[in-house]
């Protein structure tokens, strides 16, 4: 299952490429995060902490981009659960760069598997870190806050869907939101008609009720096609829109 959209020349690869791309060299303002331990140390402190919280590791997915200055990557979780019927898991998602173009960046996510769809709230979970100074020992204190929190966001995030599917929707209302996440530039041009297709015919059996949490899955199917480097700042700002935290409150407003 590969959560990775790529394009503009971004390239699924193996964990082990990772460690092929030359690391540039450090100056005094500048200090360079391997690509291979920023995934490493994400996925040991994964397994301290998650497995112990009843998750299991399911999934991992990198991709390289701009000759290697770019990384993105995702590590997919599932809860083990006695009925089996679980349709959500726990992702953790990050970027990496070589070329001081974007910053660190993780953040803990949902994952809906019957559309490989993503949805960071990052409200508490998502971090962001220059590469300066101390960021080694920074981004060991960043990742094991992550997944401490990882379960309780994970949880408040699910709380929150079944929030989203209680609150429905007209088509004009619909229409309107798309108004709003464009205005705030969370939506490009090229990803409207997307959001208004799925929304109007549901690729999927589970999004058919009119109702925000088939809005939701609408815009972060469309949310797909941004580009890498911008995936986790857009789905955030999605997610604080549509749950009220910040932005309009478009739940509130609903």
């Amino acid at each position: 299952m590969n959560d990775l959209t790529l394009h503009c020349g971004a390239q699924k690869v193996l964990l082990s490429d990772l460690s092929k791309v030359p690391l540039p060299e450090e100056t005094r303002t500048y200090k360079p995060v391997s690509h291979f331990d920023l995934v490493a140390n994400t996925t040991s402190m994964g397994d301290m902490f998650l497995q112990n919280q009843g998750y299991e590791l399911e999934s991992q997915n990198y991709a390289l981009g701009r000759k290697g200055k770019h990384m993105f990557f995702n590590l997919n979780y599932k809860k083990l659960t006695t009925t089996g019927q679980d349709t959500t898991g726990l992702t953790i998602g990050g970027r990496n760069s070589y070329d001081k173009s974007t910053t660190i960046g993780i953040a803990v996510g949902m994952r809906v598997f019957i559309c490989d769809n993503l949805a960071f709230s990052g409200d508490q979970v998502t971090y962001l870190r220059k590469h300066t100074g101390n960021v080694y020992e920074d981004l060991e204190v960043i990742l094991m806050r992550t997944m401490k929190n990882a379960d309780t966001e994970f949880k408040r995030m699910e709380y929150e869907s079944k929030g989203m599917k209680n609150i429905s929707l007209t088509d004009n209302e619909a229409y309107r939101k798309l108004g709003v996440l464009f205005g705030n530039d969370i939506l490009t041009p090229r990803q409207l008609p997307v959001v208004k297709k799925e929304w109007k015919k549901p690729q999927h059996e589970a999004f058919k009720e009119r109702n925000m949490w088939s809005f939701y899955n609408a815009c972060t199917e469309a949310l797909k096609s941004s580009p890498p480097k911008d995936i986790l700042t857009r789905h955030t700002k999605l997610h604080k829109m549509l749950c009220g935290r910040g932005g309009t409150g478009l739940v509130a407003s609903a």
